[in-house]
C-alpha cells in the first residue's frame, strides 16, 4: 500500500508491479487531463482496469465494443473533453482504427492506449497477439511504446513519456498512441513496494505528494507573432471587397470574434453548416442559404478582392465554384497546419495560409483594423440571401405533397431543436441537405459531424459522445445506412447523462445515388433494404415512433424535448422525392 495527502484519493493499492504501474499510468494521465477512460474490458488491460476502480477521482466508462467506444471517445473529444481509450490487445486494437482515422484528420486530440502481450510473446504466434506498435501508422501523431515492467517501474521515463503524450496530442490536435506491455501475474500477492529500488521509491513518494503532473506542459494557444499579425493587416485593410467563410469550427471556442470580426468589416460571412455560425443573434452579416442562389447570382455578382477563410473543410459546391471565380487573395486561417484546399473533387486556391486557433486570431485582428460600410457586394449577397429566404419557404410549401421529403423533415427539426443543444449530422446526404436548407436561426447550437475521413460508421457512437461531452442535449440526423452501420450504439442510451434523440431517416438505402444516371447498376449501389427500426429499439429499451406526418413528428419530437427523454424517431422517407427537393432548391 502507497499512501500520500497528495494524491487525489488516498492510495494506490498495489497487488503486483504491473497493478502500481498500472495505477500510475491511470493517475498521471488524469493529473494531465484526461477527462473520461473509455475502457473495452479484456484479459490483458486487467491492471489497468484495477487502477481505474482504486481511483474514485477518475471518470470511467465501459464498452461492449471497440469500435464503438472509439467513436464516442472522438465525438467526446470533438465536444472539449480529452478522453483516454483502453483495451486488451490483438484485433480489440484493430477496431480502433477508423475512428482514430476520423480523428486525426479532424484535427481531434485522443489518447488511445492499447495493452500489449510482453515481446517474449511476439513472433511466436501467441494467443490474441498482433504487432500493434505502429497499428495505427500516420493516423496518430506520436507512438509510445511502453515495455512490460520488470523489478522496477522506470518511473522517471514512464511519467515523462505519458506527459509527453498528452502534450502532443492536445499541440498536435490528433490522436496518440500510448502501446503498454503487461506480463502475468497481474495478482502477486509475494509484491510490496518495498521491493523497488531504493531512488524509484523516492520518486514515487515525491510525484505522489505533488498532486501534479511530473512535467507540467504549458501550451500556448495558436495565434501570431506581431509581425506576422500586421501582415495580414496590411492585406486587409488593403482589400476593397472582402467576404469571410466559415468552414467547420471546434464547438468550444468561443464564434463571437468572428461574427464581431465579419460585422466590423462589413464583410459577409458564408457560414457552412458545421460552423455553429449560422445564428443571428450577433447582427453579423451571416448568408447561410447561398447553395440557392450562388451559382445562378455568380456572374452579376462584383468580384471580391479578399477571401478571408476561417476553419475546415466546407461541403458546398456552389460556394466552392464562387472562391474558384474570384481573382483576389484567399487567405486562410485554420489549426490545421497541413493543406486543406481539396473541395469534393476540386480546389480552391488559398495565396496565404495562416496556421492558428480562427477565433483567436480573429480576436487579435479586431482592434488593429477600421471598421467599413457595405460595399455594393455586401447588398448584393444580403439581398440574395434575403430573397433566399422567402423562397426555401415557398419550396417547402410546395413540396407538402411529398410531406416526409428529407429536406422538411431537416428544416423542422432545426426550428424545434431547443436552445443551447448539440445536433451531430450524418455524412452523405443528410449532412449536404442541412447545409442546403438550414436559415440562420435565433438560438446557439452546438453542430457536431464526421467530417474528417466523412465515414458513415460510427455515427451514432460519435453523437452520443459530442453530446455527452458538451454535456448538452443532443439530436443526431442519421440515415438508415449509418445506422445499420452502428446499431449497437443504442446501447449506449440507456447510460447516457443527457437526453438523445435520434432521428433516423429510412430512405431504405442509398438514395444520395439517385443523384446520377447509373442505369441497371443504380440498383446495386442503393443496396435497397425492407427493414424497420422499431424492433431493435425495443430490444435496447428505448422509446421509440414512426409518425407518419410531419406534424405528428413535431409534435412527438418536441414532447420527447419537453420530457427530456431519449427517443428513436424513425422517419419514413422516399429517397426519389427526397433527391428531387434537393435539386429544386439549388434551381430556386
Amino acid at each position: 500500500m502507497v499512501a500520500h495527502k497528495g494524491m487525489a484519493h488516498a492510495s494506490i493499492a498495489a497487488k503486483s508491479l504491473a497493478h502500481l504501474h498500472a495505477a500510475v499510468v491511470v493517475e498521471e494521465l488524469r493529473r494531465c487531463g484526461v477527462g473520461v477512460f473509455c475502457v473495452s474490458p479484456g484479459a490483458r488491460a486487467i491492471p489497468l482496469i484495477l487502477a481505474l476502480e482504486d481511483n474514485p477521482a477518475v471518470v470511467t466508462k465501459l464498452f461492449n465494443d471497440e469500435r464503438s467506444a472509439a467513436f464516442w471517445a472522438q465525438g467526446a473529444a470533438k465536444g472539449g473533453t480529452l478522453p483516454c481509450l483502453i483495451c486488451t490487445s490483438g484485433t480489440a486494437a484493430a477496431n480502433y482504427l477508423p475512428a482514430v482515422a476520423e480523428a486525426s484528420l479532424a484535427g481531434t486530440p485522443l489518447v488511445v492506449l492499447t495493452t500489449d502481450r510482453p515481446f517474449e510473446l511476439h513472433y511466436a504466434k501467441a494467443n490474441q497477439t498482433l504487432p500493434q506498435r505502429d497499428l495505427f501508422a500516420s493516423f496518430v501523431a506520436a507512438t509510445f511504446d511502453v515495455p512490460a515492467p520488470e523489478q522496477r517501474l522506470f518511473l522517471h521515463a514512464l511519467l515523462a513519456d505519458l506527459d509527453q503524450a498528452v502534450f502532443e496530442a492536445r499541440r498536435s490536435a490528433r490522436p496518440v498512441h500510448v502501446n503498454m506491455a503487461y506480463r502475468k501475474p497481474f495478482v502477486d500477492e509475494a509484491f510490496a513496494v518495498e521491493s523497488l529500488p531504493g531512488e524509484e521509491r523516492e520518486l514515487l513518494d515525491r510525484w505522489l505528494a505533488s498532486g501534479t503532473p511530473y512535467c507540467d506542459y504549458l501550451l500556448p494557444h495558436p495565434c501570431l507573432a506581431a509581425p506576422d499579425i500586421q501582415r495580414l493587416i496590411d492585406r486587409i485593410t488593403a482589400a476593397s471587397d472582402i467576404v469571410c467563410v466559415a468552414g467547420p469550427l471546434a464547438p468550444t471556442h468561443s464564434a463571437a470574434a468572428l461574427h464581431a470580426l465579419a460585422a466590423h468589416l462589413a464583410a459577409p460571412l458564408f457560414a457552412d453548416i458545421n460552423s455553429g455560425l449560422r445564428c443571428d443573434r450577433h447582427r453579423a452579416p451571416v448568408l447561410a442559404l447561398y447553395n440557392v442562389y450562388l451559382r445562378r447570382a455568380l456572374s452579376q455578382l462584383p468580384p471580391a478582392d479578399l477571401v478571408l477563410y476561417f476553419g475546415d473543410r466546407i461541403v458546398s459546391e456552389p460556394l466552392r465554384e464562387y472562391l474558384e471565380a474570384q481573382r483576389g487573395e484567399l487567405i486562410v486561417c485554420s489549426p490545421y497546419a497541413l493543406r486543406q484546399d481539396a473541395i469534393e473533387n476540386e480546389f480552391i486556391y488559398p495565396t496565404m495560409k495562416v496556421w492558428g486557433e480562427p477565433c483567436t486570431v480573429a480576436a487579435a485582428l479586431l482592434p488593429a483594423l477600421p471598421s467599413r460600410q457595405p460595399t455594393a457586394l455586401a447588398r448584393a449577397l444580403l439581398a440574395s440571401e434575403s430573397a433566399a429566404q422567402r423562397q426555401l419557404i415557398t419550396l417547402l410549401g410546395t413540396s407538402a405533397a411529398v410531406p416526409l421529403a428529407e429536406g422538411r423533415v431537416i428544416y423542422e427539426v432545426f426550428q424545434h431543436i431547443h436552445d443551447d443543444s448539440a445536433i451531430f449530422l450524418s455524412a452523405s446526404l443528410i449532412f449536404r441537405e442541412a447545409e442546403y436548407f438550414i436559415p440562420c436561426l435565433p438560438k446557439t447550437l452546438y453542430v457536431g459531424a464526421n467530417r474528417g475521413a466523412t465515414g458513415i460508421d460510427g455515427v451514432l457512437s460519435s453523437a452520443i459522445g459530442f453530446g455527452e461531452g458538451l454535456g448538452k442535449p443532443c439530436t443526431v440526423l442519421i440515415g438508415d445506412q449509418a445506422l445499420l452501420h452502428d446499431l449497437n450504439a443504442l446501447a449506449l442510451l440507456a447510460g447516457t447523462n443527457i437526453p438523445v434523440y435520434v432521428i433516423v431517416v429510412n430512405n431504405h438505402s442509398g438514395a444520395i445515388f439517385h443523384f446520377f444516371d447509373l442505369g441497371d447498376v443504380g440498383e446495386r449501389l442503393r443496396n435497397p433494404h425492407a427493414w424497420s427500426f422499431r424492433g431493435v429499439a425495443e430490444n435496447f429499451g428505448l422509446a421509440y415512433t414512426c409518425p407518419s406526418s410531419l406534424e405528428d413528428f413535431v409534435s412527438a419530437y418536441r414532447e420527447a424535448q419537453a420530457q427530456g427523454r431519449s427517443t428513436v424517431f424513425e422517419i419514413v422517407v422516399d429517397g426519389e422525392a427526397s433527391v428531387r427537393l434537393f435539386q429544386a432548391a439549388g434551381r430556386a
